[in-house]
């Protein structure tokens, strides 16, 4: 099953290398993958949905595929430069999914980011003694990053990707570090 999705995720990134999303159809699609309209169908409502599902399956590996101090900033540079090269397919898959879904998509990609940057940074095990206080630490930097990048969005992409991403990195150099630090001495 899991085969059948892929297929046409990779079917779609094809079309999507030629033409804008809303020109590519289920039969196109179907075509190109080699199956039936009928398994598109069992798996997806229509175009938008597969591309929805494409784009929060591959923005979330890519987000977890740096998810380390040493990397999180280059990968989410290249994750909005990614963006940005393909406005328009981001753009319509955005704006036909539910402000929430995106809002919340986001926020729970940078939160399993920031669990893992945390996880990396807590070698006094701060976590384990105090898992509220990390949580809202989790919580707090993942609503940052995640903030940054929805207004990015919503602002059209217009700010250099590079530029953006520095300034956050500026922000937050050494700072999840200095909060895990501040709760296990509690001051």
């Amino acid at each position: 099953m899991e085969n059948t999705k892929d297929r046409l995720a990779e079917a779609l990134k094809e079309h999507l290398k030629t033409e804008p999303l809303s020109r590519v159809t289920v039969r196109s699609l179907t075509q190109e993958a080699g199956v039936t309209r009928q398994a598109f169908y069992y798996h997806f409502a229509d175009v938008i949905d597969l591309a929805a599902w494409v784009f929060e399956r591959d923005v979330a590996g890519h987000i977890m595929a740096h998810a380390t101090y040493a990397e999180w900033a280059d990968g989410l540079e290249r994750l909005l430069t990614y963006m940005s090269t393909h406005q328009e397919q981001v753009e319509a898959v955005i704006s036909s999914l539910p402000p929430r879904r995106v809002e919340t998509f986001f926020f729970e990609a940078f939160r399993d980011m920031m669990l893992a940057i945390v996880i990396e940074l807590d070698t006094q095990n701060v976590a384990r003694q105090h898992p509220q206080e990390v949580g809202f630490v989790i919580q707090h930097y993942s609503v940052c990053v995640a903030g940054h990048v929805l207004h990015w969005l919503a602002a059209g992409m217009g700010a250099d990707p590079r530029e953006l991403v520095s300034q956050i990195k500026h922000l937050m150099r050494g700072q999840v570090q200095a909060s895990l630090e501040r709760i296990q001495t509690g001051k």
